[in-house]
Formats: structure tokens, C-alpha cells, sequence
């Protein structure tokens, strides 16, 4: 195996055939140049780490080498923009095994980037990344405001200084400054402009850094943008928070105000309708502000992840069971969307036993409280957005709450329960789109999930239509049966499996809730098998309905 001093000599001796001189320094540094569309560009090569795992960093010794005019994967972060960013988003895989051939690929990768600007592209190339040119150390923002797709300025937005219960203070744009579990300091109104279009640099400069750059950059954007500008502008000098939204970049813009006129607006002495005119006899000498910004929305969230397709949002969904698996399921149904414009209820009759801790996504801290209003105080601190409601009691006893949801989620894992949420669905006044079934077999050696969509024939009783056979497609091998633990003084029998059951079966009942929402609900029964030993592989399937279900016999009698 190579040790690290043989990595460093066969880095040294790499560069050094190409004309590199080793110069002093904290980390081994290299000077020597790199070919660049014919022009021998000097740089400066540092190697932190002779395994990689720290890329190299790439330094221009003179940025004047490179021609005037607009440069991509030049850092921001140097004073001078002379590190290069070489390496591609998807990473660029070094191997140590090869250290010599790995600081060539380095090199290489350089001049490909560079050589993309010579091409004419370093418009483009900044721009895929402009939002990293824009900030500078003031502090990022979120925006907390759903965007409806339309270019329309959404009234009434407000940009504060939000301090979580726990966790770290954030700036943040919303409709609202009270946010669940937050104390929040306003600091003034915000505009988010939305705009169908990149924002980039202009043919005169990368970023503005004053009032009259800004407004030379704005108008040299395309006239979807440009023609905006005077909107922009009145919300700038009325002292408002500007956060300009594009297809390519969240970017963030105040006017840093003149001493004096500072020290009156904290002091509340200049009113915010004299503070316009007032700018705007002073616009030559103002500087601005920049910063950049991330949609973390409930909505935007999750929309993040399943690109291109549906997310839960606008689904009013009802969990029944919020133990085990109901628990994770709970999560992953809030990061899929659901409770961003509609509310997800979880109903759940049960409290948190110490015994439940060990797979549940509740902790210690929550032993003893009822599973459903502890999950859902939870699952708020996950997003102060979240529209999560919690009812403590009998599921099939809350008739209202079930029936105008959009689906209706089964998690309880009994097979009674199972059985009675299925009548319940097809009982007159419930308008639940559909219901989804999913449980855990034989101590966590598979999962099963089954949606039953409003119009299908097979019901869930028609997967076991007798209690003396069992399952018509058991997810089990023949002679498998899942394991009781004994009881213990103060806990009852339990059926023991690792977390992965609960997170698997969960996984699987999410997924199919997405696939029901993008009209695409597709295979209506899904099998996973964690222990192939003891679990069958199952293809899914859509069951037909079976002739001696005696639920839908007793549905034809009715």
C-alpha cells in the first residue's frame, strides 16, 4: 500500500515533468502554468491532503493573464476572484492510488473550465452559479411564502429576525411574523419579485455595488426583468426588503441607508412614507446591500425533492395510528408535502410507553404523553408552516374529521382495525378519495402496503376474506409466524424487529401516496422483503376482488 510520504513524491514528481516549481508553504504548493485555448496561464497549485478527500486548490497568479470580460468558476470568495472552481457540481472523483495522474486531472479540469469562457460561455457559466457571485457576508434569508407560478407581488410580506425555541436565529421573508414556537423582530417590509428568466451578469459589470449600478444591472437584464425596475426601485427607497427570484438565482437587495437617516428610522422619528422622497434625492450616493436567499417553504421543500412531479401539498390527509410505523410515516408524508396547505391529522387513541422508544420516531422525552398530539407538537418543529392537527382517541369514532379527507392513511398495523377502517370507507357521508393500508409481517421479515382508490372493486377484507385462511397473497413463507416477546414486569407481549421495518413499511405507504396524488397509483398491492430467508418476493399486483369477501358481499346485499 502506498504510504503518504510516496504519495507526496509521486505528486512532486508529477508536476515538476510539467514545469512546476514547489514553493513554501502551510500545505505542499506547486507554481507553473496550464494552457488555456493556446495562452500559457500561470497558476498556483496547493495539495492539502494527498488522499483528496480536501480537493487541491487552484490559484491564478495574475488575473490579467486572462482576457477582459465576464469569467465563470472564478471564487468569490477570493479577494481578487483568482481561485478557480474546477471542480464539476457531481464532485470530481480523485483517486490516492494514483496521486500523480489524479493532480493532472486537476489540472486539466482547469483548463476546461477557463476554456469554456474563452469559448464565449462566461455569461453562461456565471450565471448557472450567480446567485454564489452575488452574496456577500451579509447573512443569507429565507423565504417562507409559497409562490402561486405567476409573476403577481404578493402583499403584506415581511422580512424579520426569527428565533426558534431551539436552534439558531435565521432572517426570513413571510407573510406573517408568528411563526409556531418563534419570537420574531421585524425589520421591514418585503417584495418578492418573480421573474421567468436567469439574472447574470451584465456586459459591463458581474454585480452591482450601488444604488445607480443596480439599476444600470437591472435595466441590462432581459425586458421581462428590465421593464420591472421602477416597481424595484420604490420598494428599495420606501426602505423595503428586495428579494428578486429567477429561474436561476434567489438574490437579495437593500439600500444601505446614509448614518443619519439610519438613526432615525430605529429611533422612529422619520416615517416611512417621508423616507422615499428623502432617498430619492440622494440616489448618487447610496450603496446597497446584497445577500442571497433559499425557498425553505413547507411547500418549496418538498417540491425540492420530487422535481417534476405532484408532492402531497393541498391533500388533506388523515394518519390513523401513530405508533411505530405511523410515526416515521408521519415525517415522511410532512417532507412530501402534506400539512403545507391542507391539514394532516393524526388520530391515534394510545400513549408513548418507555417500551415504544427503541423504533419509534418519538424519544424519551415523550414517554408517557398520547402518541398523537406528541407527534404532532413534534413534527411542527420540523416546519413552523406545518398544518398538523392531533385527535386523542378512537379513530372510528371521529367520523367528522374522517370524512371529507382526500385520503385516508391506515397505519395501525391490527388486522380489526384494518378490517373496520375498511367498512368505514364505504360508509354513507365518508367522501375520502382513498385509503392506504400498510403493516409490517413476521417481525419485520417484510411490509406490505395496499390502496384501495375510490371506484376500485378489490377491497382491503377482499386480501383475506376468510379468518380461518389466511392471506390471499401472504407476504410470509408457509410455517414463518412472527415471534412474541414475553412480558416483563410493567410491559406487555410485543412483537420485537429492528427500526428498518417501520422506516421500510413507511417508505413504501409514502411513495404510494405520491404515485395516488400524480393520478398514477399504479400497482395497488406492494410487497418489500427485508428477511429473505423467511419473507416471499412478491411482484405487485391489483388483486381482483374476491367472490366470498363478505364486506362486499354485505356492500351488494345494502
Amino acid at each position: 500500500m502506498m504510504s503518504q510520504a510516496d504519495r507526496w513524491r509521486a505528486i512532486a514528481a508529477t508536476l515538476a515533468n510539467r514545469g512546476f516549481t514547489e514553493q513554501q508553504g502551510a500545505s505542499p504548493e506547486f507554481r507553473g502554468s496550464i494552457n488555456v485555448h493556446g495562452r500559457a496561464i500561470d497558476i498556483e497549485l496547493v495539495v492539502p491532503d494527498s488522499k483528496f478527500v480536501e480537493l487541491p486548490i487552484v490559484r491564478l497568479v495574475d488575473r490579467k493573464q486572462l482576457p477582459t470580460g465576464v469569467f465563470g468558476h472564478l471564487s468569490r470568495d477570493d479577494i481578487e476572484g483568482s481561485v478557480v472552481c474546477f471542480a464539476p457540481a457531481t464532485g470530481l472523483p480523485l483517486d490516492f492510488h494514483d496521486p500523480g495522474g489524479s493532480v493532472l486531472r486537476v489540472l486539466r479540469q482547469t483548463e476546461l473550465s477557463l476554456e469554456k469562457s474563452f469559448a464565449g460561455q462566461g455569461g453562461a457559466e456565471v450565471a448557472t452559479e450567480y446567485q454564489e457571485y452575488w452574496i456577500t457576508k451579509e447573512p443569507h434569508f429565507r423565504v417562507l411564502v409559497s409562490w402561486d407560478g405567476t409573476s403577481e407581488r404578493q402583499p403584506g410580506l415581511q422580512y424579520a429576525v426569527f428565533k426558534p425555541a431551539t436552534g439558531s436565529p435565521f432572517f426570513a421573508i413571510a407573510d406573517t411574523i408568528s411563526l409556531h414556537d418563534h419570537e420574531a423582530t421585524r425589520l421591514s417590509g418585503a417584495v418578492v419579485f418573480h421573474f421567468d428568466a436567469e439574472l447574470g451578469p451584465t456586459a459591463d459589470r458581474v454585480v452591482p455595488n450601488s444604488f445607480l449600478s443596480l439599476e444600470q444591472w437591472f435595466r441590462g437584464q432581459t425586458a421581462v426583468v428590465a421593464d420591472r425596475w421602477s416597481e424595484c426601485e420604490r420598494a428599495l427607497l420606501s426602505g423595503k426588503f428586495v428579494c428578486l427570484a429567477a429561474n436561476n438565482c434567489t438574490l437579495g437587495v437593500t439600500v444601505e441607508l446614509p448614518a443619519n437617516i439610519a438613526v432615525a428610522v430605529r429611533a422612529k422619528k422619520l416615517r416611512s412614507s417621508k423616507l422615499q422622497p428623502l432617498l430619492a434625492k440622494q440616489k448618487t450616493k447610496l450603496d446597497i446591500k446584497r445577500s442571497g436567499g433559499y425557498w425553505t417553504g413547507l411547500a418549496e421543500i418538498a417540491q425540492r425533492n420530487l422535481h417534476g412531479i405532484k408532492t402531497l401539498d393541498g391533500k388533506a390527509i388523515a394518519l390513523v395510528g401513530c405508533g411505530t410505523l405511523g410515526s416515521h410515516l408521519a415525517k415522511f408524508l410532512i417532507q412530501s408535502g402534506a400539512g403545507a396547505s391542507a391539514p394532516l391529522t393524526l388520530i391515534d387513541g394510545q400513549l408513548l410507553s418507555a417500551g415504544n422508544i427503541g423504533r419509534h420516531y418519538l424519544g424519551h422525552s415523550r414517554i408517557g404523553e398520547a402518541k398523537a398530539s406528541a407527534l404532532a407538537e413534534e413534527l411542527k418543529s420540523f416546519h413552523p408552516q406545518c398544518d398538523i392537527r392531533a385527535t386523542v382517541g378512537d379513530a372510528l369514532a371521529q367520523k367528522t374529521v374522517l370524512a371529507d379527507v382526500n385520503l385516508l392513511v391506515d397505519a395501525t398495523g391490527d388486522w380489526n382495525t384494518q378490517y373496520a377502517l375498511n367498512e368505514l370507507f364505504y360508509e354513507d357521508g365518508i367522501w375520502t378519495d382513498a385509503i392506504l393500508h400498510c403493516w409490517i409481517s413476521g417481525n419485520g421479515a417484510a411490509v406490505q402496503a395496499f390502496l384501495n382508490v375510490r371506484g376500485d372493486e378489490c377491497c382491503f377484507r377482499c386480501l383475506r376474506p376468510s379468518m380461518d385462511a389466511g392471506p390471499r397473497f401472504p407476504a410470509l413463507k408457509p410455517g414463518v409466524e412472527a415471534n412474541m416477546a414475553p412480558a416483563t414486569c410493567g410491559d406487555g407481549n410485543y412483537i420485537p424487529y429492528s427500526v428498518a421495518a417501520p422506516a421500510t413499511a413507511a417508505g413504501l405507504a409514502c411513495d404510494m401516496a405520491i404515485g395516488w396524488a400524480n393520478d398514477k397509483p399504479g400497482a395497488r398491492l406492494r410487497t418489500i422483503v427485508l428477511d429473505h430467508e423467511r419473507g416471499i418476493v412478491r411482484k405487485p399486483t391489483s388483486p381482483s376482488a374476491h367472490k366470498s369477501c363478505p364486506s362486499c358481499l354485505a356492500r351488494d346485499r345494502s
